[in-house]
């Protein structure tokens, strides 16, 4: 099964200035003895609790109407589905479900927004890779997602016709150039890998990667990084040795996968935390806390957030210009316009999601008895590209 798609995000980042309600469910379709889930069941059960505990008639009536499609849904999933998320507001025209590979809470939120916190922190915290498996005849590329991969396309080399040397018109040159034995030359001029290393660089730029691993034999993936475009040779994070098989094996690729995931979340939790630590020591180029962090967003200042472990920050969105805020306000201080309470991390994720040149890192919980190394900043922080040319705060005093 496919990870979640930015068309299944970008159909719930919209907000439309509507105050009608949306109905957000989370199914855990784990099986429990042998054969079923108790998703349907447990739903039901939150909806009842619900609708006792609403002193809203219209939050009810909404609840009522919604929960029905929404365990359909989840009776009819598909075989083999670990989670399913489902999203319904008719005034607004939207039923939208997502099958996961991962599972979830069983869950129902009724709000203006659709709760989708949970897929973000996954589509920023599951990181995905281009997998290029090579030798010098042949490339498989697969997409691996939450360790499993997937084959995507491939390439073979053609292999040339039989060289006929008793004949005069095959110049000594010429013979060298179509012999059937590439390692003769260097390998960066041989055709295929030139190829080879354009699919490569093509699929890696058209997709959403956090990284690309290259397996084969040193001498090929060495020339492959040096004719790969500059942007996906930066992105290489793991090069492993392993030798071409008749049919590939998904299980050694998933294997080296599980291994450069678990080298790259080590590796960038170190870098991450000693770039902060320095920006945090000069005072260079860092916004702290949600106020700060959102502000830079919405300036387009951010390069990359980083969160710790809090994910329940209280913020405020003006239902007038749209302005995101890191706290709860009655007024937005820019229009006067009404305000509606919001999560300010799903706030953070989604601006992220929007503006594709800003990366989200979530760093893992810090081990029993550590503190928080963004306890300082309040739970998240940003780099930035540039300071801001005004005083927000200042600003809204005025």
């Amino acid at each position: 099964m496919m990870p979640i798609t930015r068309d299944d995000l970008e159909i719930l980042l919209d907000t439309p200035q509507q105050l009608d309600y949306v109905v957000s469910a989370y199914a855990d379709l784990t099986v429990r003895d042998g054969f079923r889930h108790f998703a349907s069941t447990e739903l039901a059960n939150i909806a009842r609790a619900a609708d006792v505990a609403l002193s809203e008639a219209e939050a009810r009536k909404v609840l009522d109407e919604h929960v029905g499609p929404i365990l359909r849904e989840v009776e009819h999933a598909k075989p083999g589905t670990r989670g399913l998320a489902a999203f319904s507001a008719p005034e607004r025209g939207l039923f939208h479900v997502v099958s996961l590979n991962f599972p979830v809470e069983n869950k129902l939120v009724l709000d203006e927004d659709p709760f989708v916190l949970p897929l973000l922190e996954r589509w920023f915290g599951d990181p995905s890779y281009l997998v290029a498996l090579m030798d010098s005849h042949e490339l498989h590329l697969f997409e691996a997602h939450s360790g499993h991969a997937e084959h995507v396309t491939g390439l073979n080399k053609e292999v040339p016709v039989e060289i006929q040397r008793d004949k005069p018109r095959f110049t000594y040159k010429k013979r060298f150039l179509d012999t059937f034995h590439e390692r003769q030359q260097q390998l960066t001029n041989d055709q295929f890998l030139k190829e080879a290393a354009d699919l490569i660089s093509d699929h890696y730029r058209a997709g959403a990667f956090t990284g690309l691993i290259l397996l084969g034999q040193a001498p090929t993936t060495s020339a492959i990084r040096q004719l790969l475009h500059k942007e996906a040779d930066a992105a290489v994070v793991l090069e492993h040795a392993q030798a071409m098989r008749p049919e590939p094996k998904v299980k050694d690729v998933e294997h080296d996968v599980a291994l450069a995931m678990e080298q790259w979340r080590a590796s960038e939790r170190t870098r991450i935390l000693d770039e902060l630590k320095q920006r945090w020591d000069r005072g260079h180029l860092v916004a702290n806390g949600p106020t700060e962090v959102l502000d830079a967003l919405q300036q387009g200042r951010a390069v990359s957030v980083i969160f710790g472990a809090d994910r329940t920050m209280p913020g405020s969105r003006c239902l007038s210009c749209g302005y995101r805020f890191g706290a709860p306000t009655a007024e937005c201080v820019y229009c006067n316009g009404r305000t509606i309470n919001v999560n300010a991390v799903q706030e953070i994720l989604r601006m992220a999601v929007r503006q594709r040149m800003a990366r989200v890192h979530l760093l893992d919980p810090p081990a029993e008895r550590a503190a928080d190394p963004m306890a300082r900043a309040n739970g998240v922080a940003a780099f930035l590209r540039a300071e801001a040319n005004w005083n927000p705060s200042e600003s809204r005093r005025a």
